[in-house]
Protein backbone atom coordinates (compact mmCIF):
# COMPACT_ATOMS: atom_id res chain seq x y z
CA UNK A 1 0.00 0.00 0.00
CA UNK A 2 1.76 3.20 -0.85
CA UNK A 3 2.10 5.92 0.85
CA UNK A 4 -0.48 8.60 -0.43
CA UNK A 5 -3.42 5.83 -0.17
CA UNK A 6 -2.56 5.10 3.68
CA UNK A 7 -3.13 9.33 4.31
CA UNK A 8 -6.52 9.45 2.55
CA UNK A 9 -7.51 6.09 4.06
CA UNK A 10 -6.60 8.75 7.48
CA UNK A 11 -8.39 11.68 6.18
CA UNK A 12 -11.99 12.47 7.12
CA UNK A 13 -14.78 11.67 4.97
CA UNK A 14 -16.93 13.77 3.37
CA UNK A 15 -19.51 12.79 6.06
CA UNK A 16 -16.93 13.87 8.87
CA UNK A 17 -16.06 17.68 8.13
CA UNK A 18 -18.45 20.39 8.45
CA UNK A 19 -18.35 22.23 5.38
CA UNK A 20 -18.71 25.82 6.07
CA UNK A 21 -20.59 28.93 3.82
CA UNK A 22 -17.22 29.46 2.15
CA UNK A 23 -16.54 26.35 0.67
CA UNK A 24 -19.85 26.15 -1.13
CA UNK A 25 -19.10 29.28 -2.17
CA UNK A 26 -15.55 28.93 -3.39
CA UNK A 27 -17.10 25.63 -5.14
CA UNK A 28 -19.93 27.23 -6.80
CA UNK A 29 -17.55 29.69 -8.49
CA UNK A 30 -15.76 26.92 -9.99
CA UNK A 31 -17.91 25.25 -11.93
CA UNK A 32 -19.08 27.46 -15.04
CA UNK A 33 -22.77 28.43 -16.22
CA UNK A 34 -25.95 28.53 -14.67
CA UNK A 35 -26.50 25.61 -12.07
CA UNK A 36 -29.64 23.58 -12.45
CA UNK A 37 -29.28 21.70 -9.28
CA UNK A 38 -29.63 18.22 -10.53
CA UNK A 39 -28.35 14.92 -8.90
CA UNK A 40 -24.94 15.01 -10.78
CA UNK A 41 -25.03 19.08 -10.51
CA UNK A 42 -25.13 18.96 -6.74
CA UNK A 43 -22.43 15.73 -6.52
CA UNK A 44 -19.89 17.42 -8.52
CA UNK A 45 -20.82 21.10 -5.84
CA UNK A 46 -20.36 18.87 -3.09
CA UNK A 47 -16.98 17.18 -4.32
CA UNK A 48 -15.47 20.46 -5.14
CA UNK A 49 -16.56 21.93 -1.55
CA UNK A 50 -15.04 19.22 0.72
CA UNK A 51 -12.03 19.71 -1.35
CA UNK A 52 -11.96 23.36 -0.14
CA UNK A 53 -12.78 22.03 2.98
CA UNK A 54 -9.87 19.97 3.32
CA UNK A 55 -8.02 22.80 1.56
CA UNK A 56 -9.08 25.13 4.55
CA UNK A 57 -8.71 22.28 7.13
CA UNK A 58 -4.94 22.31 5.90
CA UNK A 59 -4.16 25.84 6.20
CA UNK A 60 -5.87 25.72 9.73
CA UNK A 61 -4.11 25.92 13.33
CA UNK A 62 -0.82 24.13 14.30
CA UNK A 63 0.44 22.17 16.63
CA UNK A 64 1.92 24.34 18.80
CA UNK A 65 -1.52 26.33 18.69
CA UNK A 66 -3.70 23.58 20.11
CA UNK A 67 -1.54 22.01 23.31
CA UNK A 68 -1.38 22.05 26.29
CA UNK A 69 2.11 22.80 28.70
CA UNK A 70 3.45 19.15 29.45
CA UNK A 71 2.57 19.44 33.60
CA UNK A 72 5.11 16.58 34.08
CA UNK A 73 7.14 14.62 32.56
CA UNK A 74 9.47 11.41 33.99
CA UNK A 75 12.92 10.38 32.89
CA UNK A 76 13.88 6.76 32.17
CA UNK A 77 15.73 6.14 35.05
CA UNK A 78 12.91 7.12 37.42
CA UNK A 79 11.11 3.75 39.58
CA UNK A 80 7.43 3.05 38.54
CA UNK A 81 6.89 3.46 42.16
CA UNK A 82 7.33 7.50 41.84
CA UNK A 83 5.72 7.68 38.58
CA UNK A 84 2.54 5.51 39.91
CA UNK A 85 1.92 8.03 42.72
CA UNK A 86 2.48 10.80 40.41
CA UNK A 87 0.60 9.66 37.84
CA UNK A 88 -2.46 9.03 40.56
CA UNK A 89 -1.71 12.78 42.17
CA UNK A 90 -2.17 14.33 38.83
CA UNK A 91 -4.70 12.38 37.12
CA UNK A 92 -2.50 11.21 34.21
CA UNK A 93 -3.47 8.60 32.14
CA UNK A 94 0.10 9.16 30.20
CA UNK A 95 2.88 11.43 29.95
CA UNK A 96 6.02 12.05 27.70
CA UNK A 97 9.64 10.13 28.97
CA UNK A 98 12.59 12.76 28.03
CA UNK A 99 16.56 12.69 28.50
CA UNK A 100 18.56 15.45 30.39
CA UNK A 101 17.95 17.77 27.78
CA UNK A 102 14.03 17.43 27.72
CA UNK A 103 14.55 14.92 24.50
CA UNK A 104 11.29 12.99 23.83
CA UNK A 105 12.61 9.24 23.91
CA UNK A 106 9.58 7.58 25.02
CA UNK A 107 5.91 7.74 26.41
CA UNK A 108 4.39 5.46 29.26
CA UNK A 109 0.55 5.17 29.85
CA UNK A 110 -1.44 3.19 31.60
CA UNK A 111 -1.20 0.75 29.17
CA UNK A 112 2.18 0.24 29.23
CA UNK A 113 1.45 -0.51 32.88
CA UNK A 114 -1.34 -3.39 32.35
CA UNK A 115 1.15 -5.10 29.98
CA UNK A 116 3.70 -4.96 32.27
CA UNK A 117 1.88 -6.68 34.91
CA UNK A 118 0.27 -9.39 32.07
CA UNK A 119 -2.90 -7.90 32.51
CA UNK A 120 -5.12 -6.12 30.24
CA UNK A 121 -8.04 -4.28 32.40
CA UNK A 122 -7.84 -2.47 35.61
CA UNK A 123 -9.73 -5.17 37.26
CA UNK A 124 -7.04 -8.05 36.48
CA UNK A 125 -4.68 -5.56 38.02
CA UNK A 126 -6.80 -5.04 41.46
CA UNK A 127 -7.16 -8.92 41.29
CA UNK A 128 -3.90 -9.35 40.73
CA UNK A 129 -2.37 -6.98 43.76
CA UNK A 130 -4.80 -8.45 46.40
CA UNK A 131 -3.67 -12.26 45.43
CA UNK A 132 -0.35 -10.79 46.12
CA UNK A 133 0.45 -7.07 47.53
CA UNK A 134 4.02 -7.63 48.28
CA UNK A 135 5.13 -8.65 44.92
CA UNK A 136 3.37 -5.78 43.47
CA UNK A 137 5.28 -3.69 45.34
CA UNK A 138 8.39 -4.86 45.29
CA UNK A 139 8.34 -4.92 41.52
CA UNK A 140 7.78 -1.05 41.25
CA UNK A 141 10.20 -0.36 43.78
CA UNK A 142 13.23 -1.84 41.23
CA UNK A 143 11.61 -1.44 37.42
CA UNK A 144 12.29 2.04 35.99
CA UNK A 145 10.58 3.53 33.44
CA UNK A 146 12.64 2.67 30.97
CA UNK A 147 11.62 -0.80 31.38
CA UNK A 148 8.06 -0.97 29.92
CA UNK A 149 8.04 2.64 28.26
CA UNK A 150 6.91 2.46 24.44
CA UNK A 151 10.10 3.72 22.58
CA UNK A 152 10.38 5.19 20.13
CA UNK A 153 7.30 7.67 21.20
CA UNK A 154 5.46 8.90 18.65
CA UNK A 155 5.65 12.71 18.27
CA UNK A 156 4.22 15.60 16.18
CA UNK A 157 6.21 18.80 15.09
CA UNK A 158 5.80 22.25 16.27
CA UNK A 159 4.44 23.59 13.36
CA UNK A 160 2.51 20.67 11.82
CA UNK A 161 -1.11 21.17 10.72
CA UNK A 162 -4.15 19.29 10.13
CA UNK A 163 -3.38 15.97 7.89
CA UNK A 164 0.45 15.11 9.33
CA UNK A 165 -1.66 15.42 13.32
CA UNK A 166 -4.39 12.97 12.18
CA UNK A 167 -1.35 10.79 10.47
CA UNK A 168 0.52 11.15 13.75
CA UNK A 169 -2.60 9.85 15.76
CA UNK A 170 -3.31 7.13 13.79
CA UNK A 171 -0.01 5.51 14.07
CA UNK A 172 -0.31 3.51 17.50
CA UNK A 173 -3.86 4.85 18.27
CA UNK A 174 -2.48 7.34 20.82
CA UNK A 175 -4.82 9.58 22.95
CA UNK A 176 -2.03 12.34 23.55
CA UNK A 177 1.01 13.59 21.32
CA UNK A 178 4.39 15.24 22.48
CA UNK A 179 4.67 17.95 20.63
CA UNK A 180 8.11 18.81 19.95
CA UNK A 181 10.92 21.22 18.25
CA UNK A 182 13.10 20.56 15.55
CA UNK A 183 15.47 18.98 17.89
CA UNK A 184 13.24 16.69 19.34
CA UNK A 185 12.70 19.11 22.13
CA UNK A 186 9.35 18.61 24.16
CA UNK A 187 7.23 22.28 24.25
CA UNK A 188 3.88 20.45 25.00
CA UNK A 189 1.36 18.08 24.46
CA UNK A 190 -1.77 17.94 22.55
CA UNK A 191 -4.64 15.44 23.41
CA UNK A 192 -7.34 13.73 20.93
CA UNK A 193 -9.66 15.27 22.70
CA UNK A 194 -8.47 18.64 22.10
CA UNK A 195 -7.51 18.35 18.50
CA UNK A 196 -11.35 17.09 17.63
CA UNK A 197 -12.78 19.54 19.69
CA UNK A 198 -10.72 22.60 17.78
CA UNK A 199 -12.03 21.07 14.66
CA UNK A 200 -15.18 19.96 15.91
CA UNK A 201 -14.88 16.33 14.28
CA UNK A 202 -16.44 14.24 16.83
CA UNK A 203 -15.88 10.66 15.41
CA UNK A 204 -13.34 11.54 12.95
CA UNK A 205 -10.19 9.77 15.30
Amino acid sequence: MNENRQLGERMPSETQIGLADDDIRAAMAEIPGYLDISMGDFRELYQHAFRHALERLSKSATADQMMLPATWTVRPEMLLEDVVQGMANRALKGLPVVDEARRVVGVVTETDLLRHFDVTTFTQFLSHYLRDPGTLGHTLHRTTVEAIMTAPAITVEAGARFARIVECFHLRGANRLPVVDGTGVLVGVLSRKDFIHTFHLEGLL
